[in-house]
Formats: C-alpha cells, sequence, structure tokens
C-alpha cells in the first residue's frame, strides 16, 4: 500500500527537504505552503497522514489540525515546531495529533518513524472495522 503523505509548512526549504526525504522512502508525498491550501488539498484528496507546522500565517497549524479532524477523524496529523511552548504541545495534544516534534530536526528517521506508526495505527483501525463488517454480514 503506497501511503499518501501531506506536508504542510510554510517554509519551502522545510516542505522540499521532507517531501524528498519521504519519496525516496516510497511514500506519495504531496506538499502545501499554505494551511489554506493544505486544507483544500484534504478535502479534494485521500490523505492518510499530514506533517503539519503550528506557527503559520492564515491559519495556525492547530486550526488546521482541529479542521482535518473534523473532517475526516482517521487522518493522522504529526505536528512539528520549531515555536517551543507548553500551550503549544498541549494544544496539539488535545486536539488529537499523533505526536509533536520540535524543529529543527536533525534525524528524520524519527519523523518516518511517526508516519509509519500513524500508518500502523490507521490499518488496526481499518482491520478492525473490516472485521465488523464481515461479522455482520
Amino acid at each position: 500500500m503506497k501511503v499518501k503523505l501531506l506536508i504542510v509548512d510554510d517554509e519551502e526549504g522545510i516542505t522540499s527537504s521532507l517531501t524528498r526525504y519521504f519519496e525516496m522512502h516510497g511514500y506519495d508525498v504531496s506538499s502545501a505552503n499554505s494551511p489554506v491550501k493544505a486544507l483544500s488539498m484534504i478535502q479534494e484528496d485521500n490523505y492518510m497522514v499530514v506533517i503539519s507546522d503550528i506557527m503559520m500565517p492564515e491559519i495556525s497549524g492547530i486550526e488546521l489540525l482541529s479542521s482535518i479532524k473534523k473532517f475526516n477523524g482517521m487522518i493522522q496529523v504529526i505536528m512539528i515546531t520549531g515555536v517551543v511552548t507548553i500551550e503549544n504541545v498541549l494544544n496539539c495534544l488535545q486536539s488529537g495529533a499523533n505526536d509533536c516534534y520540535l524543529k529543527p530536526i536533525d534525524d528524520l528517521e524519527i519523523l518516518k518513524d511517526a508516519v509509519d506508526r500513524a500508518i500502523a495505527r490507521l490499518t488496526r483501525w481499518e482491520d478492525l472495522i473490516g472485521s465488523m463488517v464481515k461479522r455482520r454480514k
């Protein structure tokens, strides 16, 4: 299964480097430098995992996270931030983020592991739902 991943950050250098990294590891990657554009992309396509910055213009990553979860609670969201505050981390947790990582992320393998865990979590839920549907038939 090829994983559809969306990377959202207002810094083009970050989206470019993360896109290259995840494409090298076999993911189907899209990126957006605007959270408003990202939300539109999410509503038009079937992304499984979103990696999003917290501090962005237009709307914050936390607002994007909340909108994603309202649209489709199954989408797994991993937050990244260069602005480290307890409030940011708690808001991520309360809004349903899988994880939160601090930028700069020196070892991208850590972020890849988080994506893989998010996919495993999503796969478990899909398997459970599939089993329940089979039992009803």
